[in-house]
């Protein structure tokens, strides 16, 4: 920061004004003497007044810094006012940024320069602490962002309006594989065309879940584009992917939700993944075949005597055309030093010829001159080759501009990684744990601080588990197990994923599924292993309860009353409970047509089946329970309910029947009908009484909203009509009046003319208030006493006065005598208008408050009257 301040030159340079002034100043003489320097000076510089005159001023200036203060004097012999920045170094070693102006001084003889001191010490401090953090979250981002692209798992972030933030490749090239869509960063999820219904769906309902707060894991099927129209042998569409995904809330460090993370992980089984995985590393190969830097190959021109003379452009990309302003689809003919001559980059060639001669690689950052490209940074990478040299040229401008956004994306990298919902554990090469997530914490107990740099992942794997493990690898490679084999580097190197076994730090263990991978640079190199597991006890848990679930059906079908017939589709019984032999008298059924529990449907012989056949007769199918009846052994005729259903057992479609016994129930349906019978006859008695109460409720409703000496409506049906009008209003955009009116003296009328006076004097008044309003939504209330309220909805200002002065017209028309009045001598009222466009959230009581000091301000004048709230008179 510069503070420029210009002085109007002077027959005799006064000095008093810079004793109070707030910046540091110098006063020199044409040999940069100082002549004078204010208490502001002295105390920056740490000198006394004596001190810092003739060249004392300058032992305050750090040595390294006083060649470009003198510089800038003699600029000033010139008349070129100066701007310089230095460094002040008192007698204790403290050192303090300043940002001086010079300029000179004409008209004095004393005096014939001006210097004026801006200390900027903590801005400086400031800038160089910024650099310091700025650098260190770069590396910290490069760090977070090579372990995410690393995970073969899939990662994105969405903000709140469903805007992608945040995705792995895995997760771009899922969503390629799967639907066709190319992802970019800010693509809004909802707008992408899924070719699956049932995917976007899904998707959308998950994320969706997950933006308002909430987290949760799940396990879904994605069909994808190619298997829309795929089924299975039941006639479902088969899912191509099943993944466990996990959704979380993103939040920003003052605890607002700023999005949701979502990592998925592929749980399929199948050549398909692997398929997939495949395609996905040949579309990252195509797409870093096409460079977008500048790329030159120089080949070098020597002279008679060898020396380098200069270099012949031989080869250029496509994007090195624009840099050097060459034609485009022309190999150009044209020399090094003459090209770099016309964008102002003539010192590469220097640095073209050491790097040839010394073979030594150069790499430099530098702000372009090129005046097609002014503005712009740019990374100069110069490779020797056996001829000559290779020139890169990349465009580093958009790099520069998100160095400040680097800090805040590492801190998203972290919370993606803490969200997951896997347990995600990286290492080293020396299998020394470098990163431990907050899913692996609350997964195995440890808290991350504890292992990081510290402890190995033996720490807790199961020793037994361990063992077998490196048996049976070593046997699946074909290799002998040594001191030096590490069978977990092996499997990441093979992208293993199989079941395993951790031991909790309180050392109970559960089943995880656990898929090893390797961690890359960015220049592919592994850098370490990574673990990512899930626990699979849940699962376990499920497969032991299914196998005493298959126990437990048999044993429930051999204990139910209902019976259950297994058929297949030709027809024959294959197996029937124990209840199907004993209602139908057999001693065995298996083996038997299905015909021959319904002999009266005469025999089938049908190329469709002989069960399909049977069921069309009986008009059965699998969407509904049908009524049938079946003859068993003894010829006994029975009505049953039939459910019919197609399943698979044992690789084959079979129909399942279920059927029960209906002959109780036909009895109990007839005694159910005489008994509704009985209940229509007593509802027709219930509903009569019920039309009586409804009316008796209606007339209690309406007294309870009437004044009941006025007859109109009351305080409480008020409060209900203005906030029914304040909402409606809100909504229609429409303007709301709200009229109080008060009849003037009443307290005095009441004294004279006693109450009952009184009582019939606010009768007539209502009944005239009444005939004023000629609208239907118009309204009117007694407010209390001898207040009475007037709300007119969609009126205006001017319409509300017009109302007003119609009622109060009426009320002196009533001629009621009252002589203690001292606004007239009969019956007036006074009125406070107050008008509003209703907001939507505004508590409506703010009208009523306007209308109220309305209403006071029409009393305070007199009386007799009306006052518009808002107006000055």
């Amino acid at each position: 920061m510069y503070f420029l301040l210009r002085w109007q030159a002077r027959p005799a340079f006064p000095t008093t004004a810079y004793n109070t002034l707030a910046l540091a100043v110098l006063l020199l003489d044409q040999k940069a003497n100082c002549c004078y320097a204010n208490p502001q000076f002295c105390t920056l510089a740490a000198l006394s007044q004596s001190d810092a005159l003739g060249d004392g001023w300058l032992a305050a200036i750090h040595p390294e810094d006083q060649a470009s203060v003198l510089a800038a004097q003699i600029n000033l012999q010139q008349e070129l006012p100066s701007v310089v920045e230095f460094r002040l170094l008192d007698q204790s070693g403290r050192i303090r940024w300043v940002s001086s102006f010079m300029h000179a001084v004409a008209g004095c003889t004393d005096v014939a320069y001006q210097m004026i001191l801006f200390d900027y010490t903590e801005f400086k401090q400031t800038l160089i602490e910024a650099r310091v953090f700025l650098e260190e979250q770069r590396h910290r981002s490069l760090d977070l962002e090579s372990i995410l692209n690393s995970s073969k798992d899939p990662i994105a972030v969405l903000d709140l309006q469903f805007n992608f933030s945040f995705f792995n490749q895995a997760y771009a090239d899922l969503f390629f594989a799967l639907y066709g869509i190319i992802l970019a960063k800010n693509d809004c999820f909802l707008l992408c065309e899924f070719s699956s219904a049932d995917d976007r769906s899904n998707l959308i309902t998950f994320w969706g879940r997950a933006l308002q707060g909430e987290s949760f894991s799940t396990r879904s099927e994605l069909y994808g584009e190619s298997f829309v129209s795929a089924t299975n042998v039941q006639g479902k569409r088969a899912a191509l992917l099943v993944f466990d995904m996990s959704f979380n809330p993103q939040f920003n460090d003052a605890g607002e939700q700023v999005g949701a993370v979502s990592v998925l992980h592929d749980v399929t089984l199948s050549s398909k993944t692997e398929l997939a995985l495949l395609r996905s590393e040949e579309l990252f190969k195509a797409a870093t075949q096409s460079s977008l830097n500048a790329i030159y190959v120089l080949e070098v021109i020597k002279d008679e005597s060898w020396n380098v003379k200069d270099f012949q452009i031989t080869d250029v990309n496509p994007n090195g055309f624009d840099f050097f302003c060459f034609k485009k689809q022309k190999t150009p003919d044209c020399l090094l030093l003459e090209a770099l001559k016309n964008i102002n980059a003539a010192h590469l060639y220097p640095i073209c010829c050491e790097v040839f001669l010394t073979k030594k690689m150069v790499m430099s950052e530098e702000f372009s001159l090129n005046p097609f490209f002014y503005g712009a940074w740019f990374n100069y990478q110069i490779v020797a080759v056996s001829n000559g040299v290779v020139l890169t040229i990349t465009d580093v401008s958009q790099r520069k501009k998100s160095d400040l956004a680097m800090a805040a994306y590492s801190d998203l990298q972290k919370a993606i990684l803490d969200s997951a919902g896997s347990a995600i554990i990286v290492t080293d090469l020396n299998n020394t744990i470098r990163l431990f997530n907050r899913a692996a914490e609350k997964m195995l107990g440890y808290q991350s601080h504890e292992l990081i740099a510290k402890e190995k992942p033996a720490l807790f794997h199961q020793s037994t588990a361990a063992a077998e493990l490196l048996a049976d690898f070593c046997k699946e490679i074909g290799e002998e197990p040594s001191e030096y084999f590490d069978a977990f580097a092996q499997q990441a190197k093979r992208y293993v994923q199989r079941d395993w076994i951790y031991q909790h730090r309180d050392g109970h263990c559960f089943p995880v599924e656990l898929t090893m991978n390797v961690v890359r640079d960015l220049r592919g190199e592994i850098t370490g292993y990574m673990g990512i597991a899930n626990d699979i006890s849940i699962r376990k848990l499920a497969e032991r309860k299914l196998q005493q679930s298959e126990s437990r059906t048999s044993a429930i079908l051999d204990s139910l009353h209902d019976c259950v017939l297994m058929m297949g589709f030709d027809g024959v019984i294959r197996d029937a409970n124990p209840a199907a032999l004993k209602l139908f008298a057999f001693d065995q059924l298996k083996g038997c047509s299905l015909s021959a529990l319904f002999p009266t449907l005469g025999e089938i012989n049908s190329k469709r089946g002989v069960a399909k056949e049977l069921f069309v007769r009986l008009g059965v199918d699998t969407r509904r329970v049908s009524e049938v009846v079946a003859v068993n052994k003894d010829g006994l005729e029975m009505v049953m309910d039939m459910a019919l259903a197609v399943v698979e057992v044992d690789g084959e479609r079979v129909y399942i029947a279920t059927l029960h016994d209906l002959t109780q129930h036909k009895l109990d349906e007839q005694k159910m009908q005489d008994t509704i019978e009985e209940l229509e006859a007593l509802q027709v008695s219930l509903s009569a009484s019920h039309e009586q109460l409804s009316s008796a409720n209606a007339e209690l409703s309406r007294l309870a909203h009437m004044d009941g000496l006025t007859g109109l409506a009351n305080r409480r049906l008020f409060d209900q009509t203005l906030a029914q009008e304040w909402a409606r209003a809100a909504r229609s955009g429409a303007r709301l009046a709200l009229v109080m009116l008060d009849v003037d003296y009443f307290k005095r009328y009441n004294d004279h003319f006693g109450h009952q006076a009184g009582d019939e004097c606010l009768k007539q008044v209502s009944a005239a208030l009444t005939a004023a309003l000629h609208r239907p939504g118009d309204f009117v209330a007694r407010y209390g006493g001898e207040e009475f309220v007037l709300v007119l909805p969609n009126t205006d200002q001017d319409g509300a006065i017009q109302v007003v002065e119609m009622v109060l017209n009426q009320i002196r028309n009533l001629q009621i005598a009252h002589q203690t009045s001292d606004a007239a001598k009969v019956v007036t009222m006074s009125a406070g208008i107050a008008v509003m466009l209703p907001l939507q959230g505004v508590d409506f009581y703010c009208l009523v408050e306007a209308a109220d000091q309305a209403l006071y301000q029409a009393k305070h004048l007199g009386r007799n009257r009306y006052f518009v709230a808002g107006n000055k008179a």
